[in-house]
């Protein structure tokens, strides 16, 4: 029998990642995979156990894409909106632009846990000066209206421009901030260019 082709376990899982893409979660076995790389099922089972393991290994890479996604779009808008809208923009756009990868992050019982969370309430409490008892129940609440978009935007119900979405955030942050009590500071650009109106109007 000829040796086995040697590929890295990051290939199998980018493999894994095109077949996900293009067929869903439940077109993923070790054909699919194997015929994405271009040779026999053999050096899957040589990096993995089993498919469980791959599939776990992938939900790990969604988990990592969306992580990065979301920081990627921190560090696009760093200086000129809000560290916390730019979040949640992050996270909508790799819902309408990677929609398996976002179900897959998504599938119930596969990551209960937001990996940005600690991240993310520090940051509302530094930029708005809220506590942290008031900034875990704002996210709670904004967390809500993200996923909401999210999913339109996963599914092709909701199309929109980046300055749509941020206005979009915007308005949510305000009607939260009319029920959570006005923020006791403004994030630095909106103070830098005495931008209150960007984010309350």
């Amino acid at each position: 029998m000829p040796a086995a082709k040697r590929i890295s376990k990051e290939a199998i899982i980018d493999a894994a990642a095109a077949v996900l893409r293009t067929g869903g979660f439940e077109a993923i076995n070790a054909r699919s995979v194997a015929k994405a790389l271009g040779c026999s099922t053999q050096p899957i089972y040589l990096s993995f156990r089993n498919m469980e393991e791959l599939k776990s290994a992938l939900t790990q890479r969604a988990i990592e894409q969306h992580t990065q996604r979301v920081r990627e779009s921190l560090r696009a808008h760093e200086g000129c909106d809000s560290r916390y809208s730019s979040y949640g923009m992050g996270f909508v756009q790799f819902a309408a632009q990677e929609k398996q990868l976002f179900l897959e992050d998504n599938q119930p019982g596969r990551h209960q846990e937001d990996v940005l969370e600690p991240e993310i309430i520090r940051t509302v409490m530094d930029e708005f000066g809220y506590d942290e008892v008031t900034a875990r129940a704002f996210h709670r609440d904004m967390t809500y209206y993200s996923y909401g978009l999210a999913i339109l935007a996963n599914t092709g119900h909701l199309a929109l421009t980046e300055t749509e979405l941020r206005e979009a955030f915007r308005r949510e942050f305000h009607a939260l901030a009319a029920y959570y009590g006005p923020p006791k500071k403004l994030p630095e650009f909106a103070e830098r260019e005495n931008a209150v109106h960007q984010l309350f109007h």
